[in-house]
């Protein structure tokens, strides 16, 4: 299944700000001059990653939570809290819940491109073939 691109930009961008192709392609070309413009280029799609780890991530705060109770509560002699089906369900429900309202901000790559930046100039900045440079003309 394929999912949807959300952000485009290179594999090693920090930050991914480009929700057009286009827009990726001109930001990775725009501070070269032409003379210096490699043949190709790769720009890349992205996807925001989805949180489907219900489970596991609910065993993880449910232990995390018993074993903070036991330190202040529970036995001095270091007698711990097995988790009973109740809590394991409850903190299911707990975690799917956060899921389901968290905004996840990492992204994954889900697409890669080769772009001949020749025919990517011609098709969307012709301009620039016309000026020895970018910025000068």
């Amino acid at each position: 299944m394929d999912r949807e691109i959300e952000f485009w930009g290179r594999e090693e961008d920090e930050r991914l700000m480009h929700t057009e192709r286009d827009e990726a392609i001109e930001s990775i070309l725009d501070d070269s001059p032409i003379s210096e413009l490699p043949e190709t280029i790769e720009v890349c799609g992205f996807t925001h990653i989805k949180l489907t780890d219900v489970d596991s991530l609910a065993e993880g705060v449910l232990e995390r939570f018993l074993d903070r109770l036991d330190e202040e509560y529970s036995d001095p002699d270091g007698c711990y809290t097995d988790p009973t089906g109740k809590m394991i369900e409850a903190s299911k429900e707990f975690v799917a819940t956060v899921l389901d309202e968290y905004k996840v901000w990492a992204c994954e790559l889900v697409s890669r491109e080769t772009v001949n930046v020749k025919d990517w100039i011609k098709e969307n900045r012709p301009e620039w073939l016309e000026e020895n440079d970018h910025g000068t003309t």
